[in-house]
């Protein structure tokens, strides 16, 4: 419950402050969609993920920007007979670096960390509890993007402690 508020209220921070970063040429704001199909043994336990993410951009020129990444992708477990799997919450804060690769494709590398909380029921004698667990990991992301007006798909690969995910990103950027 407490990281639904703060993930609320960072993003609706981030959509009514958006006039004040408009003025600054060099900084955008992107708002973005996020899918999630996880790779190696991440692929064992989880089918797919999805949330959204928040990326800021300061234009160092009109070719490469630094980068600043956060939001929430929840990855939603597979079912496995007789376990009672339940979602697992990504985090990540990442920073980074993006480069113009022509005048609308764009290459993007990222490193920071991910907070991950698992959730899973609770083992003691109560029925349908739930409990979690947080874990930090080191996260890097690597990917290619397309600047298409404020439009901004992208697609990477991101991993952490051996394991990943493909992640798609619809953004749009203020």
């Amino acid at each position: 419950m407490k990281t639904k508020f703060t993930l609320t209220l960072v993003m609706l921070l981030a959509l009514a402050s958006t006039k004040m970063f408009a003025q600054d040429k060099g900084l955008t704001v992107g708002l973005g969609l996020e899918g999630g199909l996880p790779i190696g043994s991440f692929a064992n336990g989880y089918n797919f993920g999805g949330g959204a993410t928040l990326r800021l951009a300061y234009n160092l020129d009109e070719t490469s920007a630094i980068t600043a990444t956060t939001g929430a992708i929840a990855f939603l477990p597979k079912k496995v007979t007789g376990v009672d799997m339940k979602a697992q919450l990504n985090i990540p804060i990442k920073v980074g670096y993006k480069y113009m690769l022509s005048d609308v494709i764009y290459g993007l590398g990222e490193s920071g960390f991910t907070i991950a909380r698992v959730y899973m029921p609770t083992i003691t004698g109560t029925t349908g509890g739930v409990t979690s667990v947080s874990s930090t990991q080191f996260t890097y992301s690597v990917g290619v993007g397309a600047k298409l007006g404020a439009f901004d798909p992208s697609i990477r690969y991101e991993g952490y402690s051996g394991t990943g995910f493909l992640g798609l990103r619809l953004g749009f950027n203020f």
